[in-house]
């Protein structure tokens, strides 16, 4: 049995290798280990909610039990280990995309990119407003959202904000295409919750790499 100092620690350590695959999983050279990375993932996630749920059995521990405030756990969202779950097993053709873009010729492009790797069910917005209507409408919902930074009438940080704040949307991947190169705001839109991000001018390579680390069984153009 543990001690609720260990679990403590074991909860770090654990969520500091979560971190650390979900950052770098796109780095990793060969197959076979971002295989294995993917693999893991769910089984650490899964780890890291039934350590979150035993400690919080324990508040009531005596004084020596307890570990100092500072030490904090990322408690992983149900709804979003779900998702997790469910997109290691989605076909690209049964992918759900909503591309929201001002831009007519970046929607095409995208849409070429995507269907060249199977994913046809593709709705497009042509702003932040009419996407956010979109999504709230959808049924069943969008699995991925790319959406362009600045746009007219809602930007695509209004359009994540909107897009969390319904509950069935917690697991929704959401990626940021933009134009936007400065690392400090591309930072802070990681930390507000946006999954990850495409520089423009989009390349088929990169993007369906970003859609792969999330979406495993979609494969690329050269696989």
């Amino acid at each position: 049995m543990f001690t609720r100092q260990e679990l403590q620690v074991i909860n770090r350590a654990m969520a500091q290798k979560r971190d650390w695959i979900t950052k770098n999983l796109d780095s990793v050279d060969s197959e076979r280990s971002r295989a294995q990375l993917l693999q893991d993932l769910p089984l650490i996630e899964s780890t890291l909610q039934k350590i979150s749920e035993k400690l919080r059995t324990t508040d009531g521990s005596s004084a020596n039990e307890r570990v100092n405030h500072y030490v904090s756990n990322k408690v992983v969202s149900p709804i979003r280990q779900a998702a997790f779950a469910r997109r290691q097993d989605l076909t690209p053709g049964q992918i759900r995309v909503l591309v929201v873009d001002d831009d007519q010729l970046i929607c095409e492009l995208i849409n070429a990119f995507l269907r060249a790797s199977g994913i046809y069910q593709v709705d497009f917005a042509s702003d932040g407003l009419k996407a956010i209507g979109m999504m709230y409408e959808a049924n069943p919902v969008y699995d991925l959202v790319l959406c362009d930074w600045n746009m007219p009438t809602k930007s695509g940080i209004d359009v994540h904000n909107a897009m969390r704040a319904a509950e069935r949307y917690l697991g929704t991947v959401f990626i940021l295409v933009t134009a936007v190169t400065e690392a400090k705001q591309i930072r802070a839109a990681i930390e507000d919750g946006v999954d990850d991000y495409v520089v423009k001018p989009v390349e088929q390579d990169k993007l369906l790499k970003k859609i792969i680390r999330f979406f495993p069984r979609v494969t690329s153009s050269d696989s």
